[in-house]
Parts: structure tokens; C-alpha cells; sequence
């Protein structure tokens, strides 16, 4: 009896061993995909859409991984192109390094090779700065772009000693590029974010982050086209709150305005908040929720730094009616009548509204 005992013990242990070196393998490969320590840097100084995913919720604390995201950038022929990183939960970071990868999509194709094909920039940018946000202002970037064969790197490298980078939601860094005036409207770039070449380090523990990478692009446009505007809609449950926003997608200087938006009032489990974050420009605002599904927010920006980071530049959260049923959708769109930025001189700007929605689930 104690020989047969003690065999079924060793047979125990040995499957038990088994099964736990065949899982090494996975749990090692999901810390190595969060980078290691991060990098030091030195220098100093913040998108979206359909696409923009601005609502589309990220982890942030513990074993989870951190969404982080690169924002929709629309640019023009020698204008000037933020691309915005950010997250969607707060997580503190010490220090850390990220690249961005910048690929032109093919174009079209056509009856062999055009001039414009021969001619198209591989590497359209030029770096011009690199900033990275903390609360405490301490964080210290050093930027750096480099040309491959098909592609660009963009890379920031950066270091808190307060450990307060990402530890408030919002946009994390900026990229600022001037375009090449020889890429064409409708050019396409990839925008994409490799967790090999990404390490962030957690401002608590110093311990490895691992990340869930969100990628985008970058769109040229025609320079007479108007400035995209978008009303960015949230997928949410009834009794939950809806993260909300109003989405631009490139800089451009504006000194005051108004943003009015309406939906569907039957959805509201109450009135919305709104914030406008400093980090896209210095504001003041007065927010009117009167009307029941109407949003109307006056701002000025009396230096026109308004939008000089692009991205959720209104944050509005909302409380859903825990009796909204599901499969509810509700439009959620900007009032053109109402809606409209001024330039320095107190010009309207052009404008092209796009609408969202609010999408009970």
C-alpha cells in the first residue's frame, strides 16, 4: 500500500511539473511583450474619430496591460502634424521609451508606375519636437527620428523622478512633424505602435508595464479643405456613464468659439460634465445642460492656444438610465447652426462636422 501511495504521489508531481514548465513559455512571452526598464532621456516639452477608439476603455492597474494609443493625424502638404499618444486609465509611469513606426500605404494601383509614385516621399517627416506630460511638469523627453529604407522611427524616450507621467487621464505625449509639400491629398500613412520596440516602467513599483498597443494613421489632405471636427460617440451599457468627447485631428490656432451638441434626452440617466484638459491649450468655458439632450459649451482662449495639441479637446461624460434598453442607439451630433471656432482674428474657421453616436449594449 505505501508503494502504490507513493507512486501516485511522484505521478502527481511530475504532471504537475509538466503543466507548469509547458505554460512558462506564454507567461514569460506576456512580460517580455511589456519591454523592460525603461530609458532615461534628457530635452523637454502634448486624436479621434472614427477610429479615434477615444471611448474604447483601456486597463490600467495590476496585472492588466495598458492601452496605449496613437491618435487619427490628418495633415497637409508642408503643414505641420501632431501625432498625439494617449491611454484611458490612469497608471503612473517613472520613465519609458516609445516608437512609432511611419509607413506610406501603397497608392491606388494603376497601369504601371506614375512620376507621383517615383517621387513620393518614403520618409515625409521632420521632427520637430517631442513632449511628454506630467502633473508635477517633471518629466524630462528627448525626441529623435530616424529614416529606414521604407520607413521612419519616431522615437521618445523620457523620465519622471516624481513617477506622475499617465497618472491623469489624457494625452500622454506629442510628436510634432512638419509634412514634406511634396506628399499628395489622400496619401495614407500607417501609424504603428511595436510593443518590441516600447518599455514603460511602472512610477509604484519600477516594475515592467505591459501594454496593449492601439495603432492609426495619418491622412493628407488637400490644403483648402476645411478642419475636421467630430461628435465621438461611446459604446456603453444602460446605468453605466459614457466617456464622450469632441475630436479634432490636426493644430490649428483658435481663440474662441462654440461647441453644441444633441442626442437622444431618453438615454440620459442625467446631465453631462464636462471638462476642457489644459494640455490642448489654455481655456475658459461656460457649459449650459438646460435643455434636456443639449450640450452647449462657449469657450476663448484669449492667446489662441486652444487646439494646439489636437485630440478629445471637450470630455464630456454622461450617465446612461439604467432603463435605456439594449440595442438602443441614439444619435450623437454636433448642431452646425451652433457650432463654430474662430481664428486669432476672431474669423470662423472652416469647419466639416462629423456625427457620432451613443450606443446602448
Amino acid at each position: 500500500m505505501m508503494q502504490r501511495s507513493r507512486y501516485g504521489f511522484s505521478l502527481a508531481a511530475l504532471l504537475a511539473v509538466f503543466l507548469l514548465l509547458a505554460g512558462a513559455p506564454a507567461a514569460m512571452a506576456e512580460r517580455g511583450s511589456g519591454g523592460g526598464s525603461g530609458s532615461g532621456g534628457g530635452g523637454s516639452d502634448d486624436g479621434g474619430g472614427s477610429g479615434s477608439g477615444g471611448n474604447g476603455g483601456g486597463g490600467g492597474g495590476g496585472d492588466k496591460s495598458l492601452v496605449l494609443r496613437v491618435n487619427p493625424a490628418i495633415g497637409a502638404p508642408g503643414g505641420i502634424v501632431a501625432v498625439v499618444l494617449r491611454t484611458y486609465a490612469p497608471r503612473p509611469i517613472r520613465q519609458g521609451q516609445i516608437s512609432i513606426r511611419v509607413v506610406r500605404r501603397p497608392r491606388p494601383a494603376k497601369l504601371g508606375l506614375t512620376l507621383e509614385d517615383l517621387t513620393a516621399p518614403v520618409r515625409p517627416l521632420t521632427l520637430l519636437s517631442a513632449v511628454v506630460y506630467s502633473p508635477r511638469n517633471d518629466a524630462l523627453a528627448q525626441g529623435l527620428l530616424s529614416g529606414l529604407t521604407d520607413s521612419q522611427l519616431a522615437k521618445v524616450t523620457f523620465q519622471s523622478p516624481s513617477g506622475s507621467v499617465n497618472s491623469v487621464d489624457g494625452p500622454l505625449a506629442v510628436f510634432r512633424f512638419k509634412l514634406d509639400p511634396s506628399v499628395k491629398p489622400g496619401d495614407v500613412f500607417d501609424l504603428t505602435l511595436d510593443p518590441l520596440q516600447i518599455s514603460l516602467t511602472d512610477g509604484a513599483t519600477s516594475q515592467p508595464i505591459t501594454i496593449t498597443p492601439r495603432s492609426d494613421t495619418l491622412t493628407v489632405r488637400a490644403p483648402k479643405d476645411p478642419f475636421r471636427l467630430e461628435a465621438d460617440g461611446d459604446k456603453v451599457q444602460p446605468g453605466e456613464v459614457a466617456e464622450l468627447g469632441v475630436n479634432t485631428f490636426e493644430p490649428f490656432a483658435v481663440s474662441g468659439g462654440r461647441v453644441t451638441l444633441t442626442w437622444n434626452p431618453g438615454v440620459a440617466g442625467g446631465a453631462p460634465t464636462v471638462k476642457l484638459d489644459p494640455r490642448y491649450g489654455k481655456s475658459t468655458s461656460t457649459v449650459d445642460t438646460s435643455k434636456p439632450g443639449r450640450l452647449v459649451v462657449n469657450f476663448k482662449s484669449p492667446d489662441a492656444s486652444f487646439n494646439s495639441v489636437p485630440g478629445t479637446i471637450v470630455a464630456i461624460t454622461m450617465p446612461i438610465s439604467a432603463s435605456a434598453g439594449i440595442g438602443t442607439a441614439s444619435p450623437f451630433r454636433l448642431d452646425p447652426a451652433e457650432t463654430f471656432f474662430l481664428n486669432r482674428r476672431g474669423k470662423k474657421i472652416p469647419l466639416k462636422l462629423q456625427s457620432g453616436r451613443i450606443q446602448i449594449e
